[in-house]
Order: structure tokens, then sequence, then C-alpha cells
């Protein structure tokens, strides 16, 4: 019965292709958004050019129930990763920069785009 249980807790078996592996390096996000899915466009940019220009390495879609999952985990590895690799006072602080769940400050040509201009001008206006 106890490997019953197992089995069911088991994720999902995950294959990926040899050619995969090595994944690719994205230092800028771009989020955008229908009423159905969400897109995400990861982009390599070149900060030796101005302005910097850049090229997507990949683009995802993904339905808004995934989104909701896919922050929930961010998060959880986030908070995992933080309490193993950054000192306590940065991770434990509650002024910190980092446990803000709001605008992390950032350089702005790493910021991830939120897709929506009109949010984005709110925060702007709220600084």
């Amino acid at each position: 019965m106890a490997e019953e249980r197992d089995e069911e807790n088991a994720g999902p078996e995950i294959i990926i292709q040899p050619d995969q592996m090595a994944g690719v390096w994205a230092n800028f996000a771009a989020v955008s958004h229908s009423p159905y899915e969400f897109t995400l466009d990861f982009v390599r940019l070149d900060f030796r050019t101005q302005p910097p220009s850049g090229i997507v390495v990949s683009r995802i879609s993904l339905s808004p129930k995934f989104v909701d999952e896919l922050i929930q985990a961010l998060q959880s590895n986030w908070q995992k990763y933080a309490e193993k690799a950054l000192p306590e006072e940065v991770y434990r602080d509650p002024d910190s920069e980092i446990q803000d769940q709001g605008d992390v400050a950032e350089p702005e040509e790493t910021r991830a785009d939120s897709g929506d201009d009109d949010d984005q001008e709110r925060k702007r206006r709220a600084k």
C-alpha cells in the first residue's frame, strides 16, 4: 500500500532532448497577456550597443492557471534558495527588496516588462 502512495505522489516523468540539455541564457524577460494566455519572452540582451539590442531565446505561452502555479513555485524555491545562499540579514530583513512582493529594485535594462503600459505608468507615478 505504501508503494502505491509513493507512485500517486510522484511527479511526472520529464524527458529532455540532448540538444536542449545546455538550456539557453536570458538576462531579460518580457511578459504580455491576453484574456486567454500569458506569453513570456526570454531575451538575451547585448549591453555593448546603445540602446541595448537582443534576441528572443525562448517564447513560452501559459494558461492563467499555470502562471499562478508558476508564481507559487518560484516563490517557494526562491525562499529555499535565499535561506541557503544569502546572508540571513538579507533574506530575513522585512525591509529587504528581495522579500518585497512589489517592484524589485534592479537596473532598468534588466527589469522584466509587465506588458501592461497603464500598470507601469501607475507604478512610476506612485514612486
